[in-house]
């Protein structure tokens, strides 16, 4: 018996899950509506958070991926959403003010060229029915350069998920997919596209971590060159977890600490003006997880510190742990019509003054903390999310 259309949401939304659009999952922002997983709220460019209608095409795969729900040999419930289905749910769904914008990935049956040609189909429906909004669409591995294209005109952004960090890893990951040919191959194109033709919202690729074997400077070695050499906007690092009945179930999941801490430096390395060299990582090539890695590395150059708040430039002040992008800003803007002289005036501003003050003057007082303070973990979830340090 066939299922019906809210049964194929259901289950096809709760399977998008594994393809990252933000880093909701790490710290489990509101609202997740409990009956409809296939409304995501993601973190947006500006740290707003916006609603996503979020679901696969079709959970049928050709290919056999360890660690993945949808893989061939898996026993599971195998749905598909025609375009037509697909198109007008999320229509109908957006019409009701429930969702704003669309993120649609699928997996790959029976090829990837049809695979994404039926994703085409869906969009260039929703595009033609009067949708002007945010739609991010994945490309399938292996799709031919003439359907990159045509998705291309009706997106906002690409995404190709290049899953680890080399061919090595990816064997342990997926016995199908290669990596260099196909899927960094396939990355490359859509850096070309987007430079000829800019996406809205540019282009994004997506690792698996905490499974392979990788460790997190291997990690952020490659983030750092696909910044630097594919200008792609954004790496996304999606903590393993294992899905009953794959070959890696029994492997432990990947701790949400450890994605925190990735995402943190990979602000330092796009957002602050850290080069790679300057991370601090422990002998086995893994950032530190007790301490973010800003803080790290100011421990380890005292020569920088301390930082005058009321002159210091403002490459300086970002260096300062507790002291994010739109906190820098403000102080700026403030500290041209008159000076700081407490740290409460910092502690209006959104400043981590627990992190700061170690590091830092005031009209040029020190004011070391007396005793150990503890940054609360609401604390480290706000500048996580909001100042990305």
């Amino acid at each position: 018996m066939e299922l019906s259309i809210e049964k194929k949401l259901f289950n096809l939304g709760k399977l998008s899950r594994f393809d990252v659009t933000g880093m909701v999952r790490l710290f489990g922002l509101k609202p997740y509506l409990k009956d409809a997983p296939f409304i995501y709220p993601a973190v947006g460019f500006k740290g707003n958070c916006i609603n996503l209608f979020k679901v696969l095409q079709t959970n049928l795969c050709r290919y056999n991926c360890f660690y993945c729900s949808n893989r061939q040999s898996r026993k599971c419930l195998r749905l598909s959403f025609s375009p037509y289905e697909l198109a007008s749910l999320f229509l109908h769904f957006y019409k009701k003010g429930w969702v704003d914008g669309l993120f649609l990935s699928s997996a790959i049956y029976p090829e990837p060229n049809k695979a994404q040609e039926n994703m085409y189909i869906t969009l260039n429906i929703i595009r033609k029915a009067g949708f002007k909004g945010y739609i991010h669409t994945v490309i399938l591995p292996g799709v031919e350069d003439y359907l990159i294209k045509k998705v291309a005109q009706l997106s906002d952004r690409l995404s190709l998920n290049l899953e680890t960090v080399d061919e090595r890893y990816l064997s342990k990951l997926s016995p199908d997919k290669k990596f260099k040919n196909e899927l960094l191959e396939g990355l490359k194109k859509l850096s070309f596209l987007n430079r000829e033709k800019p996406l809205k919202g540019g282009i994004t690729t997506q690792l698996v971590v905490g499974v392979a074997g990788e460790t997190d400077e291997e990690t952020l070695s490659l983030a750092d060159k696909l910044y630097k050499r594919l200008f792609i906007d954004r790496v996304y690092y999606s903590g393993f977890t294992p899905v009953k009945d794959t070959p890696l179930e029994g492997k432990p999941a990947c701790s949400s600490l450890r994605e925190a801490r990735l995402y943190q430096a990979d602000f330092l390395l796009r957002r602050y003006g850290f080069k790679l060299e300057e991370l601090v990582f422990d002998k086995e090539g893994n950032l530190y997880k007790e301490l973010d890695p800003k803080l790290v590395w100011a421990k380890k150059h005292p020569e920088n510190f301390p930082v005058e708040i009321n002159t210091a430039e403002k490459e300086k002040l970002l260096r300062v742990p507790g002291i994010g992008l739109i906190s820098c800003e403000r102080i700026i803007k403030i500290r041209k019509g008159k000076r700081f002289r407490v740290l409460e005036d910092l502690r209006k501003l959104g400043v981590i003054v627990s992190k700061a003050r170690n590091f830092i003057t005031l009209n040029g007082r020190f004011y070391p903390a007396l005793k150990k303070e503890v940054v609360p973990l609401s604390k480290e979830k706000q500048l996580f999310l909001w100042e990305e340090l």
